[in-house]
């Protein structure tokens, strides 16, 4: 059986928790543990997490508080380094012998066929990292975090000025979101405290880095 570690950073989630346990539990055909890292929650975040540390299968779960501001979807230097500080904690902790590694906003809504997709990108050679659609709706949500040939994504269709050139996979330099990795990447790959994104190091490690335009993740 295929087996995936995901891995998620979570701040005051526990209205979303249920959800993001029951989507991984859906995941049958794979193995799957989940990793995560809480931290600077006023809610009940860490206690919901303790108390349902085995709910949703193999579960490793880190405590990072940064003691920092929490901002909103806002471009801020602070909140990019202390977003790449959290991450970085957790991958730093991490031992990646698992076949595949999915980088997870916990927030996220997506189904099985999303992560059929990127695993299969992953396994017929198409990236080593690939990202999916990042949506709210009929609009490109990340646009801060997708960026390709130098030049972020927008909101309305097509996206990029790249976007119709690839039937299905194009050429990415960053993504946020969501991304399906081969543990050779997330060994070596870190978050940059300048933007938060990890596809700085992708590229710099000479690993290819795609879309795949025909899987999609959804912002609530």
């Amino acid at each position: 059986m295929v087996s995936i570690l995901f891995i998620s950073i979570i701040r005051d989630g526990e209205h979303y928790l249920d959800r993001y346990y029951e989507q991984l539990k859906s995941l049958t055909k794979y193995k799957i543990t989940l990793a995560i890292t809480e931290g600077d929650s006023t809610d009940g975040t860490y206690d919901y997490l303790k108390q349902n540390i085995s709910r949703p299968g193999d579960v490793k779960l880190f405590k990072f508080d940064h003691q920092g501001q929490k901002y909103g979807s806002v471009n801020n230097p602070d909140r990019w380094q202390r977003i790449a500080m959290t991450w970085n904690s957790m991958l730093n902790k991490l031992e990646f012998d698992y076949d595949y590694v999915i980088y997870m906003e916990a927030d996220l809504i997506w189904d099985i066929g999303t992560i059929e997709k990127l695993i299969e990108g992953l396994q017929k050679g198409y990236g080593d990292a690939i990202a999916p659609m990042s949506m709210l709706g009929s609009i490109f949500y990340d646009t801060w975090g997708h960026r390709a040939f130098g030049e972020n994504f927008g909101a309305i269709y097509p996206f990029h000025s790249q976007f119709t050139t690839y039937d299905r996979y194009m050429p990415l330099e960053s993504a946020g979101s969501c991304i399906a990795m081969k543990p050779t990447v997330i060994r070596q790959c870190r978050l940059n405290p300048v933007d938060a994104m990890i596809g700085h190091d992708i590229k710099n490690f000479g690993y290819t880095f795609v879309l795949d335009k025909q899987a999609k993740v959804n912002h609530p």
